[in-house]
């Protein structure tokens, strides 16, 4: 038998387990979500695949409209504090940040419902599992609660990574897996170290700030080294991309777009959470990492003459150009880092959903598709090309202003601190930005001036009113940017 001094010291625990729940509630409903739908499969197992996929939107979409009505409460409110013995950190600015994530999430499963494409239960527990960590990841306030979190979002991929059973998708998939395992234990390495240190696993605690003055700089480096390397594949920075193509272009495009923008918001506000605990200056790494990836991505991609792998590569390129934000103050690099995610994000959906499969006569996924689609289907021709547009960061698209908000906070950086890495890293960004134009540009190049090799007639265009609204609203981001930095309420 228990005695009355263990109850009630067990009593106390668990008020301090659940204390502040009130504050992470949505994250909490995601993953009751994501036990939901594997609980309710268990009901729906054997009916036929349109009733079950129907089923699954249904809950997937009621659940996560109920979640974004109470973030969005959260988010107004301007709830703040700790939950969960510190584990997690709630702000204003993580509340912004969990809004955008699952309202593009909630987007995408729009658009798959409209656009008729069925949803199996292992897309739908990987979405969930990456929207579930994505969310986590973006409150951890705690090595253990943020290694969970990861690992959650990993989980995810994983699964969506390896739907494909065929060689091509086994390829893509397995050292995905592999790495995913690697820099897992190698971001364990570097906590534990780090832990060693500072004596703490939380980030707020004042040790941690204190240790990068007290302790062997060669430690704190190797500590962060490690650390980064996990954070870094997540992201797909160089050197760590080269699973993202192979991986992206085995995925049907809710997923590939999804993989493509949730981690990535994710991670690179947690770098802009981090970054301004660590007193020492990072600026030379964060910018010959951006530089890295940022040619890589885009040279890579000026290369492709695959669809897919194009706008795999320019996924990269787009994870390098977030995080240049890191340089910037923790205000000012958030309010940035929420415009881009918003027009980016609706720009990525925009893209990789029309760009999926261009004709229905030839299934090869390379440029020759394209030739003459403007002339069969206009509609789509002209949203592709927009789309395109916005990618770019050219006007009349709203990631026109969100990229000159970066160079404006790149310049302030420069002026502030004038350091070579910086200007460096602004001159590239700049480069790499004009190079874009060429490969994004190819593809509208191919629809409206090359000529198909067959007959095409004009064929009815589905459901390209859904596109017409994503395109609406990046042209709005553009007109309104005030509403939009207004709503967030940082």
């Amino acid at each position: 038998m228990f005695s009355a001094e263990t109850l009630a010291g067990l009593s106390v625990k668990l008020d301090q387990i659940v204390q502040g729940f009130s504050l992470i509630l949505p994250e909490i409903l995601v993953i009751g979500l994501l036990i939901t739908g594997i609980f309710v499969e268990l009901f729906i197992h054997g009916n036929s695949e349109k009733s079950s996929s129907s089923w699954r939107y249904f809950i997937s979409i009621i659940g996560l409209l109920f979640v974004i009505a109470l973030a969005f409460q959260r988010q107004q409110n301007g709830h703040n504090g700790f939950a969960s013995f510190s584990l997690f950190w709630i702000t204003t600015a993580s509340n912004a940040i969990n809004l955008l994530i699952l309202a593009l999430g909630f987007l995408i499963l729009i658009v798959s419902q409209i656009t008729g494409k069925k949803l199996s239960i292992e897309e739908q527990i990987g979405f969930l599992s990456i929207l579930s960590g994505s969310l986590l990841t973006g409150i951890s306030n705690h090595w253990l609660s943020l290694f969970l979190s990861i690992e959650l979002m990993s989980l995810g991929t994983y699964l969506l990574a390896g739907i494909r059973k065929d060689s091509e998708g086994a390829r893509a998939a397995l050292p995905y897996v592999l790495f995913g395992m690697a820099t897992s234990a190698i971001f364990l390495y570097g906590v534990s170290l780090m832990y060693g240190l500072s004596g703490t696993m939380s980030f707020s605690n004042p040790a941690f700030t204190r240790v990068f003055s007290s302790a062997d700089p060669l430690f704190i480096g190797l500590s962060l080294g490690l650390i980064s390397c996990a954070l870094l594949f997540k992201m797909s920075w160089a050197p760590f991309q080269p699973w993202s193509p192979d991986v992206l272009e085995t995925l049907s495009a809710p997923w590939m777009a999804w993989i493509s923008i949730a981690p990535k918001i994710a991670v690179t506000w947690l770098g802009i959470r981090m970054i301004h605990f660590i007193p020492t200056d990072m600026s030379m790494y964060i910018a010959a990492l951006a530089i890295l990836t940022l040619l890589i991505g885009n040279l890579g991609a000026l290369r492709q003459t695959n669809t897919k792998r194009l706008l795999a590569y320019s996924s990269i390129a787009h994870g390098g150009f977030m995080a240049m934000v890191w340089l910037s103050p923790a205000k000012e690099a958030t309010e940035a880092l929420l415009f881009y995610g918003l027009t980016y994000g609706l720009s990525t959906i925009l893209v990789f959903f029309l760009a999926e499969h261009p004709s229905e006569d030839n299934v090869e996924d390379n440029l020759d598709t394209w030739k003459g689609l403007s002339k069969s289907q206009p509609i789509k021709s002209l949203l592709l090309f927009v789309g395109f547009i916005a990618l770019i960061g050219l006007p009349p698209a709203g990631t026109f202003l969100a990229k000159i908000t970066y160079f404006s906070l790149l310049w302030e950086s420069i002026q502030a601190h004038s350091n070579i890495a910086t200007i460096t890293l602004l001159t590239v960004a700049i480069f790499a930005t004009a190079v874009s134009v060429f490969y994004y540009l190819k593809i509208p190049f191919y629809i409206y001036f090359k000529k198909s090799d067959v007959n095409q007639e004009i064929k009815i265009e589905k459901n390209m009113w859904i596109f017409g609204v994503i395109m609406a609203a990046i042209i709005l981001c553009l007109l309104t940017p005030n509403f939009i930095f207004n709503f967030w309420n940082l």
